[in-house]
Order: C-alpha cells, then sequence, then structure tokens
C-alpha cells in the first residue's frame, strides 16, 4: 500500500510538472501575424520588399523584448493575383491558425475584402500595408481595421498642391490604368485640382488596360493634345512600357513634362533609360536625401539582409510592422485583438521618415510623404534618383474625421 501510495504521488507530481510545462511553452507560444501578398509574377519585387521591411520590423521588437516575453513571428501567404484566394487565406490564418493580425500587402481589392471579412467579428485586426484604395478605411472601414500608407485621397492632394504654384502648367492630360486605383486615383486628384488650381484645363484621359504591352495609342493622342504636362498614377511595368513608348515618339522632348505618382515602388533605375530628366515624382522614400539615424540604420539593415538598398515598398512594409508590433505590445491581452484596436489610435514611433502617428478615427499612420525632381547623378543609387525634394505629410491631406464617421454611415 505505501509503494502504491507513493508512485501515485510520483505519478501526480510528474503529471502537474508536465502540465506546468505545457502551460509555460503556451505562454511563450509567439505572437502571429499573417501577411498576405503577391510574390509571384510582374509584382513579386514588391511584395518581397514589403515583407523584408515588416521582418525588420518585428525582429527590432524582439531584440527590444518581444511582449510579454513572447516573440513576433511573420508568417506568409501567396494570393497570386486573386481576391478570392487572398480570402481563402484569410479564412485559413483567423479560422484554422488562430492568428489575429492579418495584413494584405498590396493588392487593394484584397484589402477591401479583408475589411469586408472582419467587419462583423473580433477574432482579427486586418491592416492593409502598401494598399492605397480610400474604401478600405472610408466606407468599408471599421475598428478592426487600418492602414500603413496614404490612399489615392492624399496622393491626389500632394500632387494638386505641388502644382498649384507652377503657373505655366495650363493644359495637363491624365493617364491611369483602368480599373479602381485609377479611377480613384484621377477623380481624387481632379477634385483637389479644381480646388488648387481651377485654372488648369485638362484636355485628355486616358485609360489603358491594367498590364497593357503597348502604349502607342495613348503616347500619339497625348502627343497631339498639345499640353504642358502629363500627370500619371501608372506603376511598375505598366510605367515602364509607356516610358518605352513615350520615348519613341518623343512626347517629352518638346515641352511636355511628366508628373508620376508611386516612382520607387521599384528602384528608379528600373525606368532609367527612359525616365525623362526633370520629371516629377512622388516618392515613399528618397533615403539618399534624407539625413538622420533612423534612415540610416534602415538603409544598413536592408544592405545587411538583400544586398541592396530599400525602396518605398521597404519602408512601407517597415511601418506596418512598426504599427502591428507596437498596437499589439500596447494592448492589455495581446491574444484579443480587440484590446488592441482600442489602443491603436495612439501608436507613434520615430522611423526613417520621421515620426508616424496612427489617428484613432480610422486607424490610419500618417507620416511624411515626397514629391521631387528626377536627376541623374553619379552620387545618387545606381546614379539616378529625386532631388529637391519636398516632404508632404499626410495629416495635412488626409479626410477629417468626420468625413470617415459620415462615409461609414
Amino acid at each position: 500500500m505505501r509503494m502504491r501510495h507513493s508512485i501515485s504521488v510520483a505519478a501526480a507530481v510528474m503529471m502537474l510538472a508536465a502540465s506546468m510545462n505545457v502551460h509555460a511553452e503556451a505562454q511563450k507560444a509567439p505572437v502571429q501575424v499573417g501577411l498576405i501578398d503577391m510574390y509571384g509574377g510582374s509584382f513579386a519585387g514588391q511584395a518581397n520588399a514589403i515583407r523584408l521591411g515588416m521582418q525588420i520590423a518585428l525582429d527590432e521588437a524582439n531584440a527590444a523584448g518581444g511582449v510579454d516575453g513572447r516573440r513576433f513571428a511573420l508568417t506568409t501567404a501567396d494570393m497570386g493575383t486573386s481576391v478570392e484566394k487572398a480570402i481563402t487565406e484569410a479564412r485559413r490564418m483567423i479560422l484554422d491558425d488562430k492568428l489575429h493580425y492579418v495584413v494584405v500587402g498590396s493588392h487593394s481589392g484584397a484589402a477591401v475584402a479583408l475589411a469586408d471579412l472582419v467587419r462583423n467579428q473580433d477574432s482579427a485586426f486586418g491592416l492593409g500595408a502598401f494598399a492605397t484604395t480610400k474604401r478600405f478605411t472610408g466606407e468599408e472601414g471599421s475598428a478592426m481595421i487600418g492602414r500603413a500608407n496614404l490612399s489615392t485621397v492624399e496622393i491626389g492632394r500632394i500632387m494638386a498642391a505641388y502644382l498649384k504654384p507652377m503657373t505655366e502648367v495650363k493644359r495637363i492630360a491624365v493617364i491611369s490604368p483602368d480599373f479602381e486605383f485609377g479611377k480613384h486615383f484621377t477623380d481624387d486628384f481632379l477634385a483637389a485640382l479644381k480646388h488648387e488650381r481651377p485654372d488648369i484645363v485638362v484636355v485628355r484621359q486616358e485609360w489603358p488596360k491594367f498590364g497593357a504591352a503597348d502604349f502607342t495609342p495613348q503616347v500619339t493622342a497625348l502627343q497631339a493634345s498639345k499640353i504642358d504636362m502629363v500627370v500619371s498614377s501608372l506603376f511598375s511595368g505598366d510605367l515602364a512600357n509607356f516610358l518605352k513608348a513615350a520615348k519613341g515618339f518623343d512626347l517629352f522632348s518638346g515641352g511636355t513634362r511628366l508628373f508620376t505618382s508611386a516612382l520607387d515602388l521599384l528602384k528608379i533605375s528600373t525606368f532609367k533609360n527612359e525616365l525623362p530628366e526633370g520629371t516629377l515624382a512622388t516618392v515613399w522614400y528618397p533615403f539618399y536625401a534624407l539625413d538622420n539615424p533612423q534612415s540610416k540604420a534602415f538603409v544598413a539593415e536592408v544592405q545587411k539582409r538583400s544586398g541592396t538598398y530599400p525602396t518605398g515598398s521597404t519602408l512601407v512594409g517597415y511601418i506596418a510592422g512598426r504599427m502591428m508590433a507596437q498596437g499589439i505590445s500596447k494592448a492589455s491581452n495581446p491574444d484579443d485583438p480587440k484590446t488592441m484596436a482600442k489602443v491603436f489610435g495612439t501608436v507613434s514611433f520615430d522611423s526613417p521618415v520621421g515620426q508616424v502617428k496612427v489617428r484613432a478615427c480610422d486607424n490610419m499612420g500618417l507620416y511624411d510623404f515626397f514629391v521631387g525632381q528626377v536627376k541623374r547623378d553619379a552620387s545618387l543609387p545606381d546614379g539616378i534618383g529625386v532631388t529637391n525634394v519636398k516632404a508632404f505629410n499626410t495629416a495635412d491631406y488626409a479626410r477629417s474625421c468626420d468625413e470617415i464617421a459620415r462615409l461609414r454611415k
């Protein structure tokens, strides 16, 4: 009896110890952040840059102690270019893998679909990294959604504000890809231009199909329009193909200038041979023009990990990761995204582009966005970049919280 009692006590002690070990391991389980993006095809470079930036941000948070002794971990999924695949992956992450924090990297349609998915539940918080659709935090937004980038509203307003003092520009044409982003950009830019420069005449609008290989029809139509400037929201492969056609027809050799958005989604050197000197461009991260410790450290870390310098996509991915890590760290319970959503509007931190502040009414990260003039110079990365850089803080151009509230009704 005494031996049997000793064995039962020993077994109980072992079971208790095992239970305590399991509990301790559970307590140390990492806080998973899911990232869904387009890792194949022509968007792979942008998607991989966003992922690199997020990973650096989460690694920095881990080096600072993580959250409640737990590490952050990044898990990714490839959506191709399919919104349906993006939502399948989001459901898997949230329902099967029990992730409480999910980020959409680049695709605006996927970001809106994520907003729809999490709107009426409280088991996951969704963040848009690069997606620029204004609907994401407007009419599709909720307390469980945030964004780490500006939208077409702010891009359009900033470009119009830059044009305001350029009285020599009197006739323009706009060229945008024929899908939601391009249509929203054009609407928002023209609305802002009407406010800033009502005297400018919009002579023509061109709507090439997204992914078009031949821009000859658009270029010849623009050339015949007798304009002072082409304002473009083309990006990546579309921008490259447009510039090749424009150079072939000498569109920008007779006094017509180019003002293009989103130039540093890829390396500016991608367009080096065709990009007209003096082109005006919006960029997220002209790191060679910024002199602050955070930027220098970030550039060095990107160089160390990738062997090259960062683009705007890397910077936005980093800001998205910092926003998530700080928001989760501020939450009263890292495993309850509702508690994170309540404090997300208090997130602020120094970044490579200055201070980032998240405002509570739409969980949008507000920070500097830049406009510059393209120049070829041996001192610039790969011999090309933007100079005469001017910073525009998105806080000064974002929709008001009252407007956001009206949209969500």
